[in-house]
């Protein structure tokens, strides 16, 4: 069985940048977001400045498989999210609480998510950010560092998305970067 990634608005904004959201699936696993990312996820930035922002539209990303969307199906679910509602984004709060009660990973660059989502679930292999994503993904299909430059590029450019500092990739991060 694949396993899921629940991908929140802010990291899902990170893939879309890159051009190859359905190539940075990890191998033997699937990406999904809540309902309320699908409502979050309105443009990126141009690539060219000065144009105006571009529309993003998730229907063809779900129609063909590349993102499931998924909603609130318990009394529990509900009651996380609005906990969670009081500290963070809606996209963030559905996604850390239906990926906690459902054992899926969750990939999320918010710091505060992120610590909310450890202590409750206390499994550091059920969290990954967009720098994990995307190194996995260049590692495993042995992306070219030309390639890899320009998905890093538009992250940075389209999303106006770096790793913090603290971020475990970041050395990585910025040797790839152009």
């Amino acid at each position: 069985m694949a396993l899921t990634v629940l991908v929140d608005t802010c990291t899902l904004i990170n893939l879309l940048a890159t051009g190859e959201l359905e190539a940075t699936r990890s191998m033997g696993s699937r990406f999904a977001i809540c309902s309320a990312v699908l409502k979050e996820t309105i443009y990126l930035r141009p690539e060219n400045a000065g144009d105006p922002p571009d529309s993003i539209d998730i229907a063809p990303l779900v129609h063909s498989g590349v993102l499931s969307v998924c909603s609130l199906e318990s009394e529990e679910e509900e009651l996380l999210y609005i906990d969670y509602a009081s500290q963070l984004d809606d996209g963030e709060a559905m996604s850390l609480a239906i990926a906690r009660r459902r054992g899926f990973i969750l990939a999320t660059d918010d710091r505060k998510a992120q610590r909310l989502f450890l202590e409750a679930v206390g499994d550091t292999a059920r969290l990954i950010s967009t720098s994990d994503i995307v190194r996995n993904w260049a590692e495993s299909r042995q992306v070219s560092a030309e390639k890899l430059s320009t998905i890093v590029h538009r992250i940075v450019q389209r999303a106006r998305f770096a790793p913090p500092h603290s971020d475990p990739n970041i050395r990585w991060w910025r040797d790839v970067s152009p």
